[in-house]
C-alpha cells in the first residue's frame, strides 16, 4: 500500500487534510504490521487489557504506520524504528489527566513534573492537554507513571525484533488525532511538492 500515493491523491482532489489523516491513520493498515497480522493483534489486546480500554481505541501513528518517518525523512525498519502507539479513549484522558492534577495539587505543586534541562515539562505536557493530547513521558513522577514506563518497557523487549521501543500517547477523541495526524499531511504535502 502506498499511503504517500493516497495522499497525493486526496490533495490533488483538494480533500481537507482532516480527512486524509482520518482515511490514512483510523483506517489504512498498518504498515509495521503487514503479514503480521496476528502480532498486531497481540500488542493491541496486550495495551487494550493493561489500560482498561476497547481494542477499537487502539491506533498507530508515525513511521510504523505509513512506512516512513516524516520529521526524520527515514524509512521505518523493523527492529530499529519506534511504535508509537495512540489510544483514542476520552475515560482514559480523563482518568489520567485527573490524577495529575491530584499529583500537582491543580499544578501548583510543579515539583513532581520530571525536569529536562533546567525547565519543568509541566509547560509542555499542558500545551500538549490543550491539543487533546495526554503525553504519559511528560507526566508527573509517581506510581501511575511508573506503572505505565514499566509496562511499555516490558511491551518493547517483547517485541524487540520489531520495534526499537513502544510508547503511547493518549487522546481525548477522534477529533483530536486527526488534528495531530493533519499536521503530518501537511508536512508530507509541502516536502512532497505535489
Amino acid at each position: 500500500m502506498n499511503y504517500f500515493e493516497a495522499i497525493k491523491a486526496g490533495a490533488e482532489a483538494k480533500t481537507s487534510y482532516t480527512e486524509i489523516a482520518r482515511k490514512i491513520f483510523l483506517t489504512y493498515p498498518t504498515h509495521a504490521f503487514i503479514g503480521n497480522e496476528g502480532r498486531q493483534y497481540v500488542v493491541y489486546n496486550e495495551i487494550a487489557i493493561f489500560f482498561d480500554v476497547p481494542i477499537a481505541a487502539i491506533h498507530v501513528a508515525g513511521s510504523a504506520k505509513i512506512g516512513k518517518s516524516i520529521h526524520k525523512g527515514t524509512d521505518f525498519i523493523p527492529g530499529t524504528s519506534d511504535l508509537d502507539i495512540a489510544i483514542i479513549d476520552m475515560r482514559l484522558f480523563t482518568r489520567y489527566m485527573e490524577y495529575v492534577c491530584r499529583i500537582s495539587k491543580n499544578y501548583t505543586d510543579l515539583t513532581r513534573f520530571p525536569v529536562v534541562g533546567n525547565s519543568s515539562t509541566c509547560e509542555t505536557y499542558l500545551k500538549y492537554l490543550a491539543k487533546g493530547m495526554f503525553r504519559p513521558d511528560l507526566m508527573v513522577i509517581g506510581q501511575e507513571r511508573a506503572k505505565i514506563n514499566n509496562f511499555f518497557g516490558t511491551l518493547s523487549s517483547k517485541y524487540s525484533d520489531l520495534f526499537s521501543s513502544i510508547n503511547a500517547s493518549i487522546y481525548l477523541s477522534e477529533s483530536f488525532f486527526e488534528n495531530k495526524q493533519r499536521s503530518v499531511i501537511t508536512n508530507i504535502v509541502k516536502r512532497e511538492m505535489f
